[in-house]
Parts: structure tokens; sequence; C-alpha cells
């Protein structure tokens, strides 16, 4: 059962988040308006004692980089950010910068806002995360010292990357911790049905529509103006139609008990695994979309806990 906190939280993500076309429609809600709301918030950081914190500019991708003052060890955390692919970064993933640098061994946490829907479709965004990669290893970085962390479309983003980086022969990054992955263009997951009536972002409470009702629905969301007119069975549009091998890395991925994402977080654990990667599903009981980024309440602190475990345990290989 969910902490009081967590179905606080949850309650506020159906009230106040919820983005499925019938309470949109209901609500006369504007998503890119109000995805981007919180975006002009906290636009300044204040790192914490002992770290440094500055802005650049990779080949015009907004990009931040927040590092141990001393002794920093040669480790990066590269953070991909959801958001639909309509909203770019927001202020509380910077929140999580000293835990992932802890976790790294003292490693360097890069993020960067990739360009977003409407204005840009596919493939504008993994145009933007191929060029902060490429100016990682380019600036020597080896890819085996990179952990990536996303959630969401961030989570479709590192899929997308792994790809890519596969297709062209390149190193893939040392381990990938992925939450809520977005991975399922085509809405063909069973949890897209069975979940429906009990995720507070996506769904709405109580009602369990047929799987062509899904589909349906979700087909007219303004969440998907980042495909353009790209094929939704495409593997880099759908990761879950890839086919993995064992040279993709090893991956931590959670996932809300009560979304209609879940099945596609189980089938890219069951097709890593099938390849004979490291991955681990981790499930977290009654919650929502990309839980453990919010870190106030139980649920998302012991998940948290759990994925720093993770990247300590994938740089301790080296020792």
């Amino acid at each position: 059962m969910p902490s009081l906190a967590g179905k606080v939280f949850s309650f506020i993500a159906r009230t106040a988040g919820n983005v499925n076309p019938i309470v949109v429609e209901q609500k006369k809600k504007q998503i890119v308006k109000d995805l981007r709301s919180m975006e002009p918030l906290f636009r300044h950081f204040i790192p914490p004692i002992g770290y440094s914190y500055e802005k650049t500019d990779v080949d015009g991708v907004p990009t931040e980089v927040f590092r141990k003052k001393k002794a920093p060890s040669e480790n990066v955390v590269l953070v991909i950010h959801g958001g639909a692919y309509i909203s770019r970064m927001m202020f509380y993933y910077r929140l999580l910068n000293k835990r992932w640098s802890k976790a790294s061994d003292g490693g360097t946490v890069v993020h960067f806002d990739y360009r977003c829907a409407p204005e840009a479709v596919y493939p504008a965004a993994l145009e933007d995360t191929m060029k902060v990669w490429n100016w990682l290893t380019e600036k020597g970085t080896d890819p085996d010292k990179i952990v990536t962390v996303a959630d969401s479309a961030g989570g479709h983003l590192t899929v997308d990357l792994w790809m890519k980086l596969h297709e062209l022969g390149k190193k893939m990054p040392r381990a990938s911790v992925l939450m809520s992955p977005w991975l399922d263009m085509t809405a063909s997951g069973d949890s897209y049905v069975y979940n429906y009536k009990v995720d507070p972002v996506f769904g709405i409470k109580g009602e369990t529509p047929t799987p062509e009702e899904v589909k349906d629905l979700l087909m007219k969301s303004e969440l998907y103006m980042w495909l353009g007119d790209n094929d939704r069975t495409d593997p880099y549009i759908s990761p879950v139609f890839n086919t993995f091998d064992s040279t993709y890395p090893p991956s931590f991925v959670t996932v809300g008990g009560n979304e209609m994402l879940l099945s596609d977080a189980e089938t890219l654990v069951d097709k890593l695994t099938d390849a004979g990667v490291e991955a681990t599903l981790y499930i977290g009981d009654g919650m929502f979309h990309a839980f453990p980024v919010y870190q106030i309440f139980p649920e998302a602190r012991q998940a948290l806990k759990a994925i720093s475990a993770f990247i300590k345990a994938q740089y301790a290989k080296d020792k």
C-alpha cells in the first residue's frame, strides 16, 4: 500500500497533472502551455557547498555542468530529462545533482535542454542528445565512465541513444537508469488498458475502456505531436519494437505499479534480459509516472536509494 504522502502526490497528479485527452477537453487544458508553465521558475541554481555549477552551449544545445570542486572523479552522470517531448528541463532535476554525484563516486553531473515539440519534432531531440554525447566523448570522457539517468521521454531518448550508438558501432554508456520510460507510441501494452482506471496522469478514475478505445483516445492526444509524420512502429519511435543484443548497457528500470506505461518498462527489461543484458525492473506499488524524481515521499526516496546503489555497483566493478 502506498504511504499517505504517496497517496497525496498521486491525488495532486490526478487533479493537476492529468493529461488524458478527455480530461484535457473537459478542463479546457492547453497541454503545451501547462507543461511549460513551470519553466520560468527557479532558473538560477545555487549549488551546495563543495560543488560548482556552470551553464554552457554545446553546438546550440543549452547544457549544465555540476561538478565537485575537490578531487572529482572521472565519472559522469548524463541526465536526460522527461516532459513528453514538450516540456524543457525543470528545476527539480537539479535537486538530484548531489545524489547522482555521490552515487558516481564524486562524478560530474551533466544536464541538457533538447529541442521540444511543437516547434521541433523527431529526430531533433535525438540529434541534440548525440551532440552532447559526442561533446563529452570527444573532450576525453570514456563512455565506460558515463551512466545515463532519465525519466519518461528521456527514457525514450536513452534507448534511442543506445540504438544510434549501436548503429554507428560506437561504445555504449557504462549503464543506464530509466524511470518510467515512454517506449511504445502504439499503446499496445496490456497496462494501457488495465491501468487506465488507476493511472493518475494518463487515465481516468474508475473507467476501463477497450484496447481500441484507449488507442483511439491516445492517438488524438497532443502528447504525440513530437512524432511528426513518422511511423509509430519504427523502433526509433517505439523502441519496444527494437531488437537488442548483449552489447547494450546494464540497466535499472523503475516504473509505477499504477502506470499505463508499465508494459513499456516490462517489455524493455524482458527484451534486454533475453539478450543477455543485466536488467532490473523496480515497480513502485501503487505509484504513478516517474515517481522517484519527486524524492520527498517514502516510495520515491526508497526508489532513489535503489537507483544510487545500482550506480555505485556499476562503478565498483572497476575496483
